[in-house]
């Protein structure tokens, strides 16, 4: 596919990286260091927020297959292209969020943290996948095998390419509060590195509430945030809860409707958990986590508690029992017999 001359520069471009650092942040949660002198045109203008890449990983027993221009350079067909690549050396790409982006001694470098397996809860889950027999799929299987030195491609925004015209979800971000300064953000164990990132950009004038849940105890993690967002983790082995369950209960005791009878329930310092902040239509929602939790918790938002769904995000990160990203994934036996992605598909997976 060719483009034109005179068309703008796209927005997207293939790094090549390398692995430098592994380190495992607790027993679900694993943070991949990525290098590479590619890096330098990696970003955005200003904080990363939510900003979510795609990894390119290869399938087993093949060699990592490059694609775009010279440097990388992408187009808008740049998926068609990558579905047209013959399996199995086709691999797989599935989305992940930047957890942090620093220049280092020895160049950029940008962390992502990954979701490992989880043989007790009888489910693997990462940023976009999840199969509900044990088996784990390939971004938890690359990112529990990766070594220091390993090479991935990493397909994200390009910095030099980005303008006033570029929209953000263009380049991955999808966090836009529209001003407001009351915000609740919610979000299942996929979901960690992009709430983190969010709230610690946030400005100290925000308000609101960040509910986190997490397998284990063990996976709560320090987050520092400039604004008084009161984060609450929440983890399903204390309480043996399904997925979601915790955090559907915990949306429905701060956000009340109006009218309703329900008392709000205390924090541990005494304050409601409405926290006698104005929610209501005015407040910017950010929820992502698997398909059913995301669809419940919208659903009650917006139908019950009257958030306005044009000020919201919903973003379904995962589906149990599909491979893939979002709540289109493809069942699992067609996974495993690697026919994960469809030919027919005109978009990457988000």
């Amino acid at each position: 596919m060719s483009t034109p001359l005179d068309a703008p520069a796209y927005p997207l471009r293939a790094f090549d990286v390398v692995t430098r650092r592994v380190e495992d942040v607790s027993s679900h949660f694993r943070r991949i260091t990525f290098s590479g002198a590619a890096l330098e045109r990696f970003g955005v203008p200003g904080p990363t927020k939510d900003l979510r890449i795609k990894l390119l990983i290869p399938a087993a027993g093949q060699p990592l297959r490059r694609f775009g221009g010279p440097a990388g350079q992408l187009h808008h067909g740049w998926y068609q292209d990558w579905l047209r690549t013959d399996e199995p050396g086709r691999g797989f790409i599935r989305s992940y969020t930047v957890r942090a982006i620093r220049t280092a001694a020895q160049g950029p470098e940008i962390d992502i943290d990954f979701v490992l397996h989880s043989a007790g809860e009888g489910t693997s889950v990462t940023d976009g996948h999840s199969t509900a027999d044990g088996h784990s799929g390939p971004g938890s299987e690359w990112a529990a095998g990766a070594a220091i030195g390993m090479d991935a491609v990493i397909i994200g925004p390009d910095v030099t390419a980005i303008t006033g015209a570029t929209a953000p979800g263009e380049t991955g971000i999808r966090w836009e509060p529209r001003g407001t300064a009351h915000v609740l953000l919610v979000g299942d164990e996929t979901a960690v590195p992009a709430i983190s990132s969010i709230l610690e950009t946030l400005p100290a004038n925000i308000s609101g509430h960040a509910f986190l849940e997490v397998p284990d105890p063990e996976d709560f993690q320090s987050i520092s945030t400039p604004s008084s967002v009161l984060i609450t983790w929440l983890a399903r082995a204390t309480t043996d809860s399904p997925r979601g369950a915790l955090l559907e209960a915990a949306v429905r005791s701060t956000m009340v409707p109006a009218g309703s009878t329900t008392a709000p329930v205390r924090n541990t310092n005494g304050r409601d958990t409405n926290g006698g902040d104005a929610y209501g239509g005015d407040t910017y929602a950010w929820v992502a986590a698997e398909a059913a939790t995301v669809k419940a918790l919208r659903r009650y938002l917006v139908d019950e508690a009257g958030l306005d769904p044009k000020r919201s995000e919903f973003r379904a990160y995962w589906s149990l029992g599909k491979a893939g990203s979002g709540a289109n994934g493809t069942p699992i036996g067609l996974e495993a017999k690697g026919r994960q992605l469809s030919r027919t598909a005109t978009a990457p997976p988000d």
